[in-house]
């Protein structure tokens, strides 16, 4: 066996490219090594890829294998085919059971590495069932590394910690000295599951009945919008809500620098990007004391945690920000620090390609010209994966169509 001593050939393969952090991930990690001229190309087995001109103005090729009448396993197919045209020596499963099973598929001679991008079950169960279709698994925190050395399903499997990097700015903007109202951010995904942006008109009420001034800016779109929008309305001309709904990757930075705290009150994360990019601009988080990544960089001199169910908690850990300005810069320069160079997005890639100089290959991959595509791990006996199924389900996507 010989150590790979040629750049590696990274293929970053997703379920999807939704909006949020996990594709977040694959921009930043994609774009600092097409940065540095090693060969990446992204793949997405579903339609949608609403960061594309950032992906582009990057460099990082896209490839979506969804064009509509393809049914999951043509996809997988042509997901197959597409990887075997870039020949990669490295492919990571980025987020899904989906990307998972393209690593099925990969001949001997590629390295395959799944990623746990959060701190639940779920994501846990789904990692282990592809156990044996990892050459290693990557945690994007302590938490989640720990727990998956711990799983019986990877023992004596290579199991690595990476944290996910992001872009720095050279210096932080000027901070606000006026006094004025307290500027708060919330960013992601406006989602019940997971992030329960529903606690945020309990906690809408609670500043209102504070009488501080604030302007709280929503910024993201999801399935609560409407909801939000009716419930976070009414109070006075200097305590605001504003939905900015979608906003492009490449406007976040500005977004950022205009707020003085990010509020997260999710009930499951890993460790989130719009966490460290915000903390890395000195805006101090208000943030749910999860076990989780997300004590690994916040504490008290950089931020404010709040036990997970203590709904009033986060108010008041608000309005003391507002009337405390002297510790709320003093968080600022310390958020800065405490990220800073150590979740830079060249620090991430630097670990990244360590792993992937780590693996080892006696030949070169060899190809088939055909990939035959099996049942999904977990559904091998399922009519709808049988021969009849697969012809039904291609003449229903057609006839949807």
């Amino acid at each position: 066996m010989r150590i790979l001593d040629s750049p590696p050939r990274i293929a970053l393969v997703s379920g999807c490219l939704k909006l949020g952090g996990s594709t977040t991930f694959l921009c930043n990690l994609g774009g600092e090594l097409a940065r540095r001229n090693i060969p990446v190309h992204v793949f997405s087995l579903e339609q949608g890829n609403p960061l594309a001109g950032d992906f582009q103005s990057l460099r990082i090729p896209v490839s979506i294998l969804d064009d509509g009448p393809r049914i999951y396993e043509d996809r997988l197919a042509a997901c197959a085919a597409a990887l075997r045209a870039f020949e990669p020596t490295v492919v990571i499963g980025n987020l899904g059971p989906a990307s998972f099973e393209v690593l099925r598929y990969m001949p001997q001679g590629i390295a395959r590495v799944g990623v746990a991008h959060s701190n639940e079950e779920g994501a846990y169960r789904t990692l282990a069932i592809y156990r044996d279709h990892m050459d290693a698994v990557v945690g994007v925190s302590k938490i989640v590394t720990q727990r998956l050395q711990a799983m019986e399903a990877f023992s004596g499997k290579h199991v690595a910690l990476i944290h996910c990097g992001i872009p720095m700015p050279s210096a932080l903007s000027p901070a606000d000295a006026s006094g004025g109202p307290l500027r708060i951010l919330y960013l992601g995904r406006l989602e019940d599951e997971l992030k329960r942006v529903r606690l945020f008109p309990e906690i809408y009420r609670q500043l209102c009945a504070s009488g501080i001034p604030f302007l709280w800016t929503v910024a993201g779109d999801g399935r609560e919008r409407a909801f939000l929008e009716a419930e976070m309305k009414g109070g006075r001309p200097d305590q605001r809500v504003v939905f900015t709904g979608q906003v492009e990757y490449a406007d976040v930075p500005a977004l950022m620098d205009a707020q003085d705290v990010l509020l997260l009150v999710s009930s499951s994360e890993g460790l989130p990007l719009s966490l460290l990019e915000t903390m890395g601009r000195g805006v101090v988080p208000v943030v749910s004391n999860l076990e989780s990544g997300i004590p690994e960089v916040v504490n008290p001199a950089n931020g404010m945690l709040v036990p997970v169910d203590d709904v009033p908690g986060y108010a008041r850990a608000l309005v003391y920000l507002h009337h405390h300005r002297e510790e709320l810069a003093e968080k600022r320069l310390q958020a800065r620090a405490q990220v800073y160079p150590a979740y830079s997005t060249a620090t991430m890639a630097d670990r990244w390609l360590a792993l992937a100089a780590s693996f080892s290959s006696s030949a070169p991959a060899r190809w088939p010209a055909k990939t035959d595509i099996l049942p999904p791990l977990g559904h091998e006996h399922a009519f709808a994966f049988s021969l009849a199924g697969r012809w039904g389900r291609r003449l229903l996507r057609k006839l949807r169509r």
